[in-house]
């Protein structure tokens, strides 16, 4: 009985330190800067570290134009914080003993994170921020890393732990139906601008060959394709709504545009404002906020 309890722990560890490695908590800060972008240009303005406190702040996403979701430690655990830069104010939306990962609003007042309790495990839950609750919609998948699909309620695409490794799935919430995609993926899933492809596809990381690429998956037909390599292994991305995509390397931000250029771009240095070392990035749907992290 302690074997298969032990191994269980394990198994889950290895989610969060060998595969996903979205709970290596070493400090990080998160900034939000103003940006004017147009094909392979872009202007930097208004750089500010929105994350106040030391220690791991993460997993930024946008649920609007000006507020974003990430994760933030306090009390040597991680809860879900959001950020209004309209009020430039902070609120703590959940206060639990497990830590919190991977925010992202779901319906109105509520947000799913992927959890992780004092006993090692891990799973998908569904938070009601008014009265501090939650729902674990399943429990037959550990999911690391997801994302919502625009057009099909309930759907969420997600990498969880098979065998070692991380596996891209669809899973239904209300009917907790799952269906295999690819496996041997990253953590980096997003909704590719529909003028970019036309029907709904989700792009995703690929880890097959020693050169990561990403992929997308076509949610009407659960066919996959190529689009391009990442730059030097960063599976971290984003899309802006013309179809370029934006990573990063080190202090500097690249562009990928297929039209213009088979090849990455660099965009900037964010050298100056005292980032080096960019992770995370997330824009919001006017594209003239972008959210960062800064990994110390």
């Amino acid at each position: 009985m302690k074997g298969n309890i032990l191994f269980k722990l394990l198994l889950n560890l290895i989610v969060l330190f060998n595969c996903t490695k979205f709970i290596a908590q070493s400090d990080s800060e998160i900034f939000l800067l103003d940006i004017k972008f147009k094909q392979d240009k872009i202007e930097i303005s208004n750089v500010k570290k929105i994350s106040n406190n030391k220690g791991y702040n993460n997993q930024p996403i946008f649920v609007s134009n000006d507020k974003i979701l990430f994760t933030s430690e306090r009390n040597l655990q991680n809860d879900i914080v959001q950020y209004d830069s309209s009020e430039n104010s902070l609120k703590y939306l959940t206060n639990t003993l497990t830590s919190e990962y991977s925010p992202i609003r779901y319906k109105k007042n509520k947000v799913t994170a992927v959890s992780l309790n004092e006993k090692g495990e891990q799973y998908l839950r569904i938070y009601n921020i008014k009265d501090n609750t939650f729902k674990i919609p399943f429990t037959d998948k550990i999911v690391g890393y997801y994302n919502y699909s625009k057009k099909i309620r309930n759907l969420i695409i997600s990498s969880v732990l098979e065998n070692n490794q991380l596996v891209l799935y669809t899973s239904n919430l209300k009917t907790k139906e799952h269906t295999y995609i690819d496996n041997n993926t990253g953590r980096s899933i997003h909704n590719i601008p529909k003028n970019k492809f036309g029907e709904e596809k989700i792009s995703y990381i690929s880890k097959k060959d020693s050169i990561w690429n990403i992929n997308y998956v076509d949610l009407s037909s659960y066919n996959t394709k190529t689009i391009t390599t990442t730059l030097n292994n960063n599976e971290d991305i984003c899309w802006f709504k013309d179809g370029s995509i934006l990573t990063s390397y080190k202090n500097n931000l690249y562009i990928f545009n297929s039209k213009l250029s088979k090849d990455w771009k660099l965009l900037c240095s964010l050298e100056e404002y005292g980032i080096t070392n960019i992770s995370r990035i997330a824009i919001n749907p006017d594209n003239d906020k972008l959210a960062l992290v800064n990994s110390k």
